[in-house]
C-alpha cells in the first residue's frame, strides 16, 4: 500500500492577505499544490491523506459571512485539485481551519474505511485550553472502540495533532494525553501507522515495539507501531511524504515540488502606514484601514510591469502593548482585500517587525533588532523566501528608516510626501533618497520611467 501525506498547506487564494508567519507562503500554495498533485498522480497512490491546516484561515473573522464564503471557495479549490489525483483521499481540519467549513466541503469523505487490507480512521480533534489539543466526546469513543477491535484490519490513524509525548518551546503540538494515546495505541496491537501534522518541521517516521511482557516471556513479538508527522507543505522546500506499507514494515520517502529554476524577480518594497494607507490603522484595527488615493492603481501598474510587491513595516505598537500580532495581521489582510477590490492587485508578501527599545514585553525589547528598519533582516528574508533580485530593488516610504533600509540593501529609494514624508523631506541630507515625490502614484511613475525594464 502506498500513502501520500500532505499537511499544513496554509493556503490563501480567495481569502485575503497571507499568513502572519512569513515562512508560510500562503499565496503561492495554490500553484505549488497543483504542481505537487501532478507529481503525486504519477506515484499512483492508494491513499492521499491531508492532515489539517488546509487554509490559513483568518481566526479573527470566524463568524464573518463574507470571510466564510471566501474560505469555502478556497476549500472547494483544494477539493477540486485533490479529485484530479484519482485515488481515495481523507481530509481533516487543523487549528488554522474553520472546522465547520471543512466539514461542509469534505464531510462526505469516510472517517472509517477498509482500503488495501488496512482500516483507515480519521480523527477530527480540536485545541481546548491554552492551545492544547485533546481527544474528546465522539472522537474519543470512536478511538476507544477502534483500538479494542481485535478483529480489525491493521489500522492507519490520521489526525492533525501529535499523538506521542513531544515538547517544543513556545507552542504545544502534542495532545494533552499524548503519552496515554501512544501507550494504548502501541499496546492494542491493531494500529500499524499514525499520521500527524501540526509540527511544521516534521518528525521522521519511527516505530515503537508493541511486544508485551507476556509475549517477551514466551519468545514472541508483537506488531511494531509506526508514527510520523509530515512537515508543512506551505514552507520551503514544500515537502510531502510517501509511505510504503508492507507486512510488518513501513518506509518513508520525502518528496518536494520539482520545477524549473525561476529567474529572480525585481521588487518594490513599500512601507505601509503613510505610504499605502492612512496613518490611524496601525493602532486602531482593520476598520480604520483606508488606502491613500491612487494607491491600488499605482501598485497594479508596478505589478503589471513585472515587479514583486512586498510590504515591510515597523509595528512597534505590538511591543508597546497597543495591539497584538494578530491585530497587525488583521489590518494587513484588510489592506490586501482593499487592494484587490480596488484594482485586482495582489501583494507578494507582507513582513512586520515588532521590536522596540522600551517594549513592555521583554521578548520584544531590543534597541537595534535586525528586523526593524533601517536594518535589513525582513528584506533579506523576503528575498530568500520569495526569490527576489535585490540588484533590481526599490523602496518607497515616508520615513528616514524606510530610506535607510533601502540604502542598506542597495535599493533605489523614493520618499513620498504622504504620511510623515513632507516633514522628512524638509530635513533630508544629500544622498538619502533618489527621488522625492508627492505620493505613491508618483513614486510608481518614477520607478517605471527610471527602471531597467523588468
Amino acid at each position: 500500500m502506498t500513502i501520500v501525506h500532505l499537511t499544513d498547506l496554509h493556503l490563501r487564494h480567495h481569502l485575503p492577505g497571507t499568513s502572519i508567519e512569513t515562512a508560510r507562503l500562503s499565496r503561492r500554495v495554490p500553484r505549488l499544490l497543483r504542481a505537487a498533485l501532478e507529481q503525486i498522480k504519477a506515484e499512483k497512490p492508494d491513499l492521499l491523506a491531508v492532515s489539517g491546516d488546509l487554509l490559513d484561515y483568518p481566526l479573527y473573522a470566524m463568524d464573518d459571512p463574507a470571510m466564510r464564503r471566501r474560505g469555502e471557495d478556497d476549500l472547494r479549490l483544494i477539493a477540486e485539485l485533490l479529485r484530479g489525483v484519482h485515488c481515495p483521499h481523507v481530509v481533516i481540519h487543523g487549528n488554522h481551519d474553520h472546522a465547520g467549513l471543512v466539514r461542509s466541503v469534505f464531510g462526505h469523505l469516510p472517517d472509517d474505511q477498509a482500503l488495501c487490507g488496512h482500516r483507515v480512521l480519521c480523527f477530527h480533534d480540536d485545541e481546548i485550553d491554552c492551545h492544547v489539543p485533546q481527544r474528546l466526546l465522539d472522537e474519543r469513543e470512536r478511538f476507544v472502540q477502534a483500538i479494542a477491535d481485535r478483529a480489525s484490519l491493521p489500522q492507519i490513524h490520521v489526525q492533525h495533532y501529535i499523538a506521542w509525548p513531544f515538547e517544543t518551546p513556545g507552542y504545544p503540538h502534542a495532545y494533552r494525553e499524548a503519552e496515554h494515546l501512544r501507550d494504548v495505541i502501541v499496546r492494542s496491537g491493531v494500529v500499524k501507522l499514525v499520521l500527524c501534522g501540526h509540527y511544521h518541521r516534521g518528525v521522521p517516521l519511527f516505530s515503537v515495539d508493541g511486544t508485551s511482557a507476556q509475549q517477551a516471556e514466551e519468545g514472541g513479538a508483537g506488531r511494531p507501531t509506526f508514527f510520523a508527522a509530515a512537515p508543512s507543505f506551505a514552507e520551503p522546500p514544500h515537502r510531502y511524504w510517501v509511505y510504503t506499507l508492507a507486512e510488518g514494515a513501513v518506509t518513508c520517502r520525502e518528496m518536494q515540488v520539482r520545477g524549473r529554476a525561476q529567474q529572480r524577480q525585481p521588487v518594490v518594497f513599500l512601507d505601509r502606514d503613510g505610504t499605502i494607507s492612512t496613518l490611524p490603522a496601525y493602532r486602531f484595527g482593520p476598520e480604520r484601514m483606508e488606502l491613500l488615493p491612487g494607491a491600488a492603481g499605482a501598485l497594479r501598474a508596478l505589478k503589471d510591469a513585472g515587479f514583486a510587491l512586498v510590504v515591510v513595516s515597523n509595528q512597534a505598537a505590538v511591543a508597546r502593548g497597543w495591539v497584538t500580532r494578530e491585530m497587525v495581521g488583521a489590518v494587513n489582510d484588510r489592506m490586501a482585500q482593499l487592494l484587490w477590490e480596488a484594482a485586482g492587485v495582489e501583494l507578494d508578501g507582507v513582513y512586520s517587525a515588532y521590536h522596540y527599545p522600551d517594549a513592555i514585553f521583554p521578548e520584544l525589547r531590543a534597541a537595534n533588532h535586525p528586523d526593524t528598519k533601517p536594518n535589513t533582516g525582513l528584506l533579506t528574508r523576503a528575498a530568500g523566501q520569495l526569490g527576489l533580485d535585490l540588484s533590481r530593488a526599490y523602496f518607497i516610504g515616508d520615513r528616514l528608516y524606510d530610506l535607510g533600509a533601502g540604502r542598506n540593501i542597495g535599493a533605489k529609494c523614493v520618499l513620498v510626501k504622504t504620511g510623515h514624508g513632507a516633514d522628512v523631506a524638509a530635513r533630508l541630507e544629500p544622498g538619502q533618497t533618489d527621488a522625492i515625490v508627492d505620493d505613491l502614484p508618483a513614486a510608481a511613475r518614477w520607478i517605471l520611467e527610471n527602471c531597467v525594464k523588468a
